[in-house]
């Protein structure tokens, strides 16, 4: 399933899309009140853990993968901890705010991770969660066009059952914290743009998530050629030494 695409990837996700999924930081501090205890669910390598503590806020963080973990504890003062959503290896009303950056689009039944947020929440503690929207992004833009050129076929991939699976917008987004219980504050949009060294990309993208799936399926010889056709295509993101993505995330802030 979806939540298995992440495990043994965590070298390739540090010097890839971490960056990338950090860049919600800010908005996700905005939502927080001062000193708090505070759980990263999902924490990955630990880039959001490392600026909560940064802020003053007592941090723990989890995550399902060993490695990550290790990267995680390793980057910042956070107790970080394995374990995965539903069940969180926590007591009950535990914390005073929960971030689930880049979460609940990866697990495998969302309603029942949207439930163990509320569950290790204190009554009238914050949940701030994001999400990437239905809108296909830059990147992705980026190796279609890698894939298409090289004549790749495409694998199939992890998808939830139309039962399982939420609206993925904002407003999808308050609605599943919804119906778990939870208040929903505000919902909105983050952007920012993602820098990005192309050689950093090429390493994401062939080994991490849906990007990795779909290069393991080609044979070598497409593999070649989508190597050999990656500066081209990416030319049109280029600035300097780097590759620019303008990119857009759903957040939703809500109260136990």
């Amino acid at each position: 399933m979806a939540e298995a695409l992440w495990d043994d990837v965590a070298a390739a996700y540090e010097r890839s899309f971490a960056t990338l999924c950090a860049g919600t930081t800010e908005a996700l501090l905005a939502h927080l009140p001062p000193g708090a205890r505070v759980l990263d669910v999902g924490c990955g390598s630990g880039h959001v853990a490392e600026s909560l503590v940064g802020a003053g806020h007592v941090v723990h963080a989890v995550d399902p993968d060993p490695e990550m973990v290790a990267l995680a504890t390793s980057r910042s003062a956070a107790d970080v901890r394995r374990g995965a959503l539903p069940d969180l290896p926590y007591d009950d009303a535990s914390f005073d705010a929960v971030v689930a950056n880049f979460v609940l689009n990866h697990v495998d039944d969302p309603r029942a991770a949207a439930r163990g947020l509320t569950a290790v929440t204190r009554t009238g503690g914050h949940v701030v969660a994001t999400i990437w929207p239905a809108q296909l992004p830059p990147q992705a833009t980026l190796w279609n066009t890698l894939l298409d050129d090289a004549g790749a076929v495409r694998p199939a991939m992890p998808r939830l059952a139309p039962e399982l699976d939420f609206e993925r917008s904002p407003e999808g987004l308050g609605d599943l914290l919804a119906q778990a219980d939870l208040q929903v504050v505000d919902v909105g949009a983050s952007e920012w743009d993602w820098r990005v060294r192309p050689e950093d990309l090429w390493a994401g993208m062939t080994g991490v998530g849906n990007f990795g799936v779909a290069w393991h399926a080609q044979a070598e010889d497409v593999q070649e050629r989508m190597r050999a056709s990656f500066e081209d295509v990416a030319a049109p993101w280029r600035d300097g030494d780097v590759l620019v993505f303008g990119v857009r995330a759903a957040i939703a802030h809500a109260t136990a």
